[in-house]
């Protein structure tokens, strides 16, 4: 069974943003066996810890461990659990590099702006991110999902990634893209995903949405 470290505690600017979600999010959506392992987050928290960082070097979660097998960071962690699971992940190879397209732009284009926007440390992003955003708001009018009308774990980072934003008026001038993100937010999975994440946090129901 896979160990999953995830978030216990967060301050509450934090609430639903932070990519132990995504990980949990897979391994539901894979059907892959698992078990928390909640830290709390801060200074003084079990990620300063030296048995943490013999973990994950960066004191970053998510950190799964399947039997014995460390891996951390949510684009890798999600890849793998696809590869375990033959789920979320096309079998063929041109099917598998369009995923591994998509998870790379999310991480590395647009998450790139989003972190910055929810931060609140430079405008530029707000400039450049209607690059990006347009022509994936076009293609989604035509199509249900980032790479055709199958759910792959390139979605689940694509919402993650938009859920940086999701507070802010950015999504409304991209309906299909909003519609997709709402599509994604609405399927089982996530909604099991998010309950649990509330309630290992203690807070109040609908406050990570």
């Amino acid at each position: 069974m896979i160990k999953v470290y995830v978030f216990k505690s967060l301050p509450p600017f934090l609430w639903g943003y932070s990519r132990d979600i995504r990980a949990m999010w897979a391994l539901e959506e894979c059907g892959v066996p698992y078990e928390t392992h909640g830290l709390d987050c801060g200074p003084k928290g079990l990620l300063s810890e030296p048995s943490f960082k013999e973990l994950s070097p960066f004191n970053q979660l998510p950190v799964i461990d399947d039997d014995g097998f460390i891996l951390t960071e949510s684009g890798a962690i999600l890849l793998y659990l696809a590869e375990k699971s033959g789920r979320l992940m096309p079998h063929d190879l041109q099917g598998r590099a369009h995923v591994h397209r998509w998870c790379f732009t999310a991480l590395n284009n647009i998450e790139l702006m989003t972190l910055t926007i929810l931060f609140g440390e430079s405008t530029w992003h707000l400039k450049t991110l209607p690059r990006f955003l347009t022509p994936i708001d076009e293609m989604l009018s035509k199509q249900s999902y980032l790479t055709g009308e199958d759910f792959t774990v390139a979605d689940i980072l694509m919402v993650g990634v938009l859920r940086e934003i999701r507070k802010t008026d950015i999504l409304g001038a991209y309906p299909h893209l909003e519609a997709y993100r709402m599509r994604c937010q609405a399927r089982p999975a996530f909604v099991k995903v998010l309950a649990d994440y509330e309630d290992r946090l203690g807070i109040p129901r609908g406050s990570a949405l």
